[in-house]
């Protein structure tokens, strides 16, 4: 067997088990969206919503795998663009939800641009990286510029959760871009003096930390929700409670089938259920390095290890602000939490790994 058609064929066979691990995590998604809302009653209308917006995220996978990576590359800055501007008009036209203006509503549905632009956000990054006509020193400035922009846009609405998983992931990509050391040491401390500050500026910020480290300071208003992530996860021990006396996750755990589903899930199903979630989402993470591995063409495992990065941070903050390591910050968990534009921004990170792993010879980028 040749190199090449090993290569094709190990290729073949990561983007295979990545679908299939993909709908696998989905499913288990729409279950605990159920089980977290099923006590309440009201779990009807949301899974119903988010079967179609699961639905209709699968349909526009299988349309951007179709799409060649260069295509995507080709035009990246305009989508870009476009992207940046749908922020930009948030704190004018968007929907105000608990003081944050993330969301556009389109009749019935809410869309929020945020989780779209991830993908065109990374990808922009790995186009200005990997740009033959300008200074190392100026492709880095022009990096840290996009990321600062970003970074802006976010703080307007004011949404600290996604802003840390762009800056995290906006440095990720610069290590993966092979940034020099010392820009990726400057990189990472103008990212946390930009979360200084932001902290800084806006008071619920520097109420959540402040309530992290001392829940009992305020435990019916800033401490109520690292307060509920310890009861929820302590109750399930190691193997959960029975289905209906599920009660924390169902009556406490503020949004339980959202940004607290890892701690509903943790009563329900135990140390012992989480770990199995745990272990696909290690699988996930696995097949997408392997994808990368196996892509032997520098500027498209830098896409592909760039965006399961952020992909693997936003799964970690989620998880971690959970279990009452790090503060509230109203993370999804990719495709487990509710939520349309979550899964839908997920599901065009992978298309775009996909796209960039594919063994098809393209017409320019090899």
């Amino acid at each position: 067997m040749s190199k090449r058609h090993e290569q094709a064929q190990e290729i073949l066979m990561h983007t295979f088990l990545l679908a299939i691990l993909t709908a696998a995590i989905t499913v288990w998604g729409l279950l605990a969206l159920y089980k977290s809302l099923a006590l309440g009653g009201s779990w009807e209308h949301f899974l119903c919503r988010q079967s179609i917006w699961v639905l209709s995220a699968w349909v526009i996978f299988f349309l951007l795998c179709q799409v060649k990576f260069s295509t995507l590359y080709k035009w990246i800055f305009l989508l870009t663009g476009i992207g940046a501007a749908s922020l930009l008009f948030l704190p004018l036209f968007g929907l105000q939800v608990n003081g944050m203006n993330g969301w556009y509503e389109l009749g019935s549905l809410t869309v929020q641009p945020s989780e779209i632009t991830k993908a065109l956000y990374i990808l922009t990054l790995v186009r200005i990286m990997n740009s033959d006509d300008w200074s190392e020193l100026a492709r880095f400035t022009a990096a840290c510029a996009v990321v600062g922009v970003f970074g802006i846009l976010l703080l307007l609405q004011p949404d600290l959760g996604t802003t840390a998983v762009y800056l995290a992931g906006g440095v990720a990509t610069l290590y993966f871009c092979r940034a020099k050391i010392k820009y990726l040491l400057f990189s990472g401390a103008a990212a946390l003096l930009a979360a200084a500050a932001a902290i800084l500026i806006h008071p619920y910020m520097r109420s959540r930390l402040i309530n992290f480290f001392d829940p009992a300071m305020d435990p019916a208003g800033g401490g109520w929700h690292s307060r509920q992530f310890a009861i929820a996860v302590a109750r399930g021990e190691w193997f959960g409670v029975k289905s209906d006396m599920a009660v924390w996750s169902n009556s406490f755990l503020p949004l339980s089938h959202n940004d607290s589903i890892f701690a509903g899930m943790c009563e329900m199903l135990g140390f012992c259920g989480a770990l199995v979630l745990l272990m696909l989402y290690t699988a996930w993470f696995y097949q997408m390095y392997a994808l990368s591995y196996w892509r032997h063409n520098a500027l498209r495992r830098m896409v592909i290890n760039s965006m399961a990065c952020m992909i693997l941070m936003q799964t970690f903050l989620h998880i971690l602000v959970n279990l009452g390591l790090l503060p509230p910050t109203g993370v999804t968990l990719p495709l487990v939490s509710y939520g349309g534009s979550s899964a839908v921004g997920t599901m065009i990170m992978l298309a775009i790994i996909i796209s960039a792993g594919s063994s098809r010879k393209p017409q320019t980028l090899q």
